[in-house]
Formats: C-alpha cells, structure tokens, sequence
C-alpha cells in the first residue's frame, strides 16, 4: 500500500539491435519512456530523435472509425445502459488478434461501405429533390394548359390566386376588375386540398382522392404590366391569397398530373434503393465486435509510434531511457543479458526535481479508494500515497450521511449486481466496489442511529410487533432527531480528531522527504496547541477538571510560544520572524492556523445535516404513502417504492459529494501533495480491448 519504487533507467544499444529491444521493451510493458533531448539540451547537437510516425495507425483508424459511424447506426444489438458509462473491453487473445489482422478485410469493407454511404447521401438528395418539385406542382393541379404555358409570357402578367368565394364574388362584380383583369376559375376536385389560412402553406391530397373546398375559389389572373400596381390593390381590396407560378424551363412539358405521376414513380424507386443499400449495410453489422477490436488494436499502434517519439539515437547507439519498478529491474536485466549482450543498462535512483510517474500498489481491499485519489490527482513521487489513510474516512463519512439501513442494503445489493455485471472493466470494478463497501457501512450507520427507510418501522405503516420495529429498538443507540444536540457534538468531535489525524500526516509526509524537524515544528507543535484551545473553549460550556485545566494551559502557552517562534524561521530578521510567527497562529501564513480549525471542524456538521435530511425525506414518503394507502395495499406499496427510490438515488449524490469534500479540501489540505502523473509502461494498452496473452 505504497508509492511503488522506481528506478532510472538508461539503455544503450546498438542501431541494428534497437527495434528487436524496442519490441522486446513493448512486450514486457515495463517501461516508462522519457524524453531526454528536452532534459539535456547539451546533447540535442549529438542526439536526434527517432523519425517513427504514426500516420498508418492514423489512416487505419479513420477508416475504422467511418465503418464504425457507418455500421453502428444501423445495428439491432443493442447493450445496456450501464455500458454507455461503463463499457466492456473486449477480451482478444493474441492469435485471435493476429488471425484477425490477416483475415480481416477491412480496405474491402471500407470502400464498399464507403461508395454505399456515397450513393445513400446522393438518393437522399434526390429524393428530396423530387418531393419539394412535386410539392410546388400539386399547387397547379386542374390547370387546363401544359406547363409551357406557365412561362413567364412576354405582354401580359400571370398570378394564381386563391380568393375567399365571398370576396370572390365580390371581385367579379366590381366594375374596375373588368377592366383590370382577364381570369379562369381552375375547379379544385380536381386537385388541391384546403389552403391553411395565413401561413401560405397547402395540406397536399392524391389527385384522384382529393375534395373540393367549396369556401374558395383558385382563379388565374391576367393583367397588363403598365397596370400591375393597380391590379394588385384591386386584388388586395379582395384578400386574395397568391399562389407563387413556378418557372420550370425546359424541365419537362405536358400537363401537371402526368409529370406527379412520374414524380411519384422516381420517389418510389429512390427508396427500394435506399431500402436495398440498407439492407446491405444491415448485412454488415455483425462485422462491428470485430471492427471494435481492431480499432483498439491500431489505437495503441498509434500510442506506440508517440511514445517511440522520445527515444533518441546517435550515429552508432539508440539511448532509451525511462523509469522502471525496481522490482522489474531483475527482469529487464535478464532480458538484455540473454537477448541483447551487447546493450548496457545503467539504473540509479530518482533524485528531487525530476518529474518522477507514479505508481501506486494496492493490496485489493484498498483498490476502490484508488477512485478519490484519482478524482483527486495523483500525490508526488517522494511523498506518499495517501489511499489507504482515507478510506475509513470515506466510508465512516458516507454511512453518516447516508445513514439509512434498508438503503445502505439497497445500495449493497445494486453494486454487487454491477460489479458482477462489469467485473471485467477495472475502472467500473473499483467505482462498485466502493460503494458496496460504502453500503456497509451506511447500513451499520443506519441501524445505529434508528433510519430504516425513514421511520418505515412505525405501527402505523407494519403494525404492532413488525420486525424493523423490533431491529430498531434493538440495534439503535443514538436517535438523531431526538437528541440533534448531542449528535452534533458528535460530528464535530469527529472533525476534531479527522483534523488532528491530518496534521499527524503531515508530519509523516514531511519525515519521509527528510525534513524531521519541520515535521516537529509544522505538525507537531500544532497538536499542542490546538488541544489546548479546545479544552479552554470547552470550559465554558461545562466544568472541566481542574488539572485538565493546568494541562490546557502549558499546552496552550508552550505549543503557541513554539509556534510564535518558528513559523517566520524561514524570514530574514528577528521582527519579520516575530511577526510571521505571530499572525501564523490566526492562520494568515504558516501552515495552519485557528481561523482554519475552526472552519474546518464546522464543516463536519455537514456529516449530521446530510444524515437528517435522507431519514426526514424518508419519513415524508411514508407519511404520503400512508395517506395514499387508504385507496389500498397496492397504492401503499406503489407509493413507498416510488418515494425511496427517489430519495435513495438522490441521498447517494450527496452522500459521495459531501464525503469527497470533506477530504479532499478539510483533510488533503493539510498534508497533500498532488502533481504526480502516471507510470504508463511502453507496451499495448487499450480501453476497448483486453490483450490476453497466452
């Protein structure tokens, strides 16, 4: 349960035997590369980097990719929701991989696919093409002239119109229309459907089922271009309803009905196509697992070909350098003594300042906490991984803010059917095992403090005797709503110690980097003068003994005096380090400061708060189920199930975000030291397929 050691590594071999090593160092997975030409650039004049591209991993992705999009869409096997978040690396060994890149082929795919996509995105267009022609034409059904007769005509001005038939027939018994105008009523059954008043748009029927609207009138008006603007008050006079006359030259000839017919015809036969591409690319689908699979694989050739970026070479010799677990060392060793005799490896330690990956071993009850470090950031090399200090504080948090046990039994059940379900996939194996441990501990919590799905144990809801009755009265030993004040005392108490727990790790982290006396002055002075305070603050609300008292003060004075006087050591000056060492203890500079331990120790009565709010808000649904279920049993249940389920998924968000905080800003504060990145060994890795080697 540490920060795993590592070692500097540096190889020198000769040309013709580097790519046998590299392949060799990207089987064994036990390198991390690094780049010294950046670190050294004395030598950038010697050395030069390695000229490896990844553009054929890149090219083979983009058409993986493409079938991907292509083929995806169109699958029927659908995979649970949980693997959106979660999903499932496929497990491949390395024959069937090797099978699989020869027997695969994806050029094939890829083009056929390609020229189907191509032809699809074309008929599409078509086909929209076709509609929006034949959706204006339906406007000039009933028209008694070929189209050619729509064209704009040379003396004259053509406008086909639709008049309300009252405003119709007022039109032709104005005097000023006939002088005006020259029109054809075009009968409606023999076409168009109703027009939508005010939006200018038609609801289109068949021609040979289409219904006459008898409260319009579609008319084609005629009108001298002199007099345009005069005919078109008259006509406005009247609300008539233009109907735009489309230009189609040379686009075809004949009557209107005949050219929908072979619109209709073109329509049909562009989608039996669209139908037959797609049952193609149907035909393809199971091709997808696999296709998966090999885009993993070219994934990490990409990542390869990146990482092989920071070897170098010279005229003679390639130089690998990285780190290695020095556990791994014997390995690589054997390696190059019985493979590579004429390569030399040359390992020390990693000194400050270098930017060191970390990584970090884990006994398996740990692994889920793994989760918050990460979320967090991983710490620094030459300190410590803080995992295993946090995870009972995690756990003792959630169960408090959670704190129900028929939930905390909920939560159990549903992370163990997960786990099992994507037991494969480690990041999904340690997100659910975390909460299954947290599920224990919320229904120990929940049995403790009396929160069995609210106050669902109340005759009222069970009856008299009912088990969860009987469990709660047995197992519960403080009631938080019955006695809030005690309880939070309880939480702050618990901040108290978590905050003296932090700066105890401080001192451990500043021992490890051997700084043992700032590990006394910055961590150790603080747990004399803080428990000082707190006894003092306590003494007002209830007598302490008096040699309790004594005791707080030499406390109190000693621990402050050595804070006064070794906060400002690193100033320049008696007054400066008087000064810095004064305002440390309100917590201005320094390490801490009592302003700090105040606001942190409040912060834990969140602990309470969220606990009160999952059991209130549980006890509200009973009281709603209990009045629904006078309609009977069924809306009872009906109604508890729907209340629980809402306030547990709701009281998990809060009993994982609160927790986190607490850690995260209260407790890493005072001892963590972030800014580490991950050991990433040279060799195939792959969030979408699982390599087993055989």
């Amino acid at each position: 349960m540490a920060i795993e050691q590592l070692k500097r590594a540096t190889l020198l071999v000769p040309i013709h035997q580097g790519k046998p090593l590299t392949n060799e160092l990207y089987r064994l997975s036990i390198l991390h590369l690094v780049d010294i030409s950046t670190q050294l650039p004395s030598v950038q004049s010697t050395l030069r980097r390695l000229a490896i591209s990844p553009k054929e991993a890149e090219e083979r992705l983009q058409r993986l990719e493409l079938l991907l999009s292509i083929l995806k869409p169109l699958s029927t096997t659908k995979r649970p929701f949980i693997e959106d978040f979660f999903p499932l690396p496929i497990q491949v060994t390395e024959r069937e991989l090797e099978e699989l890149l020869a027997s695969l082929p994806v050029e094939q795919y890829y083009e056929e696919c390609k020229a189907i996509e191509s032809q699809r995105r074309a008929l599409e267009t078509s086909l929209r093409d076709t509609e929006q022609e034949a959706l204006t034409l339906k406007d000039l059904l009933g028209l008694p002239w070929p189209v050619e007769g729509l064209q704009r005509p040379k003396k004259v001005r053509l406008k086909l119109a639709l008049f309300p038939r009252i405003y119709w027939k007022g039109l032709t018994l104005d005097p000023r229309a006939g002088e005006l105008l020259a029109w054809q009523e075009i009968p409606q059954n023999q076409g168009t459907g109703d027009r939508e008043q005010g939006t200018g748009h038609y609801e289109f029927k068949n021609p040979q089922s289409a219904i006459r609207n008898p409260k319009s009138v579609r008319v084609l008006l005629a009108f001298l271009p002199q007099e345009e603007g005069e005919a078109i008050r008259l006509l406005n006079s009247h609300h008539y309803q233009e109907i735009a006359l489309p230009v189609f030259p040379g686009a075809f000839s004949g009557r209107v009905e005949d050219r929908l017919r072979e619109l209709e015809a073109k329509r049909k036969s562009i989608l039996e196509r669209q139908e037959t591409l797609k049952r193609r690319l149907v035909e393809l689908t199971p091709l997808i697992p696999r296709l998966e699979t090999l885009l993993g694989y070219w994934e990490g050739q990409r990542d390869r070909s990146l990482q092989e970026t920071s070897l170098t070479r010279s005229k003679r010799l390639m130089f690998i350098v990285g780190y290695i677990r020095k556990k791994d060392v014997p390995l690589l060793e054997t390696v190059l003594r019985e493979k590579f005799p004429q390569a030399l490896g040359f390992y020390r330690d990693p000194q400050p300042g270098e930017e060191v990956p970390v990584s970090l071993a884990l006994s398996r009850p740990f692994r889920p906490a793994r989760l918050l470090v990460n979320m967090f950031g991983l710490p620094n090399y030459f300190t410590f991984d803080p995992t295993p200090f946090i995870v009972l504080n995690f756990f003792l948090f959630f169960g408090l803010c959670f704190g129900d046990a028929i939930y905390g039994l909920a939560l159990m059940g549903l992370s163990y059917w997960l786990l099992r379900r994507l037991e494969t996939n480690p990041t999904a194996r340690d997100f659910f095992s975390l909460f299954f441990y947290a599920g224990i501990s919320t229904t120990i919590f929940g049995a403790l403090t009396g929160s069995w799905a609210g106050d669902l144990y109340k005759p009222e809801y069970l009856g008299e005797g009912n088990p969860l009755l009987r469990l709660k009265e047995s197992l519960c030993l403080l009631d938080p709503l019955s006695d809030i004040l005690q309880a939070l005392v309880y939480a702050l108490a618990l901040g108290v110690i978590n905050q003296f727990y932090a700066i105890s790790l401080r001192m451990y982290k500043e021992y490890r980097m051997g700084r043992p006396l700032d590990a006394l002055l910055d961590g150790g002075l603080w747990l004399l003068f803080l428990p000082g305070i707190i006894i003092l603050a306590c003494s007002i609300f209830f007598p302490v003994p008096p040699g309790l008292m004594k005791v707080a003060r030499v406390l109190l004075v000693g621990g402050g005096a050595g804070l006064v006087l070794t906060q400002g050591r690193r100033e320049k000056g008696l007054v400066p380090k008087f000064l810095t060492g004064l305002v440390s203890l309100y917590g201005i500079t320094g390490t801490y400061g009592c302003t700090s331990f105040v606001g942190d120790i409040i912060s834990y009565s969140r602990l309470l708060a969220l606990g009160l709010t999952t059991t209130i808000i549980g006890m509200s649904f009973n009281i709603v189920a209990g009045l629904v279920g006078s309609a009977g049993t069924v809306f009872f249940v009906l109604a508890l199930i729907v209340g629980h389920t809402m306030n547990f998924f709701i009281s998990i968000i809060g009993a994982f975000v609160h927790p986190a905080r607490l850690i995260f800003l209260e407790f890493f504060g005072r001892f963590y030291e972030g800014g580490g990145h991950r050991f990433r060994p040279y060799g195939f890795q792959s969030s979408k397929i699982q390599l087993l080697r055989t």
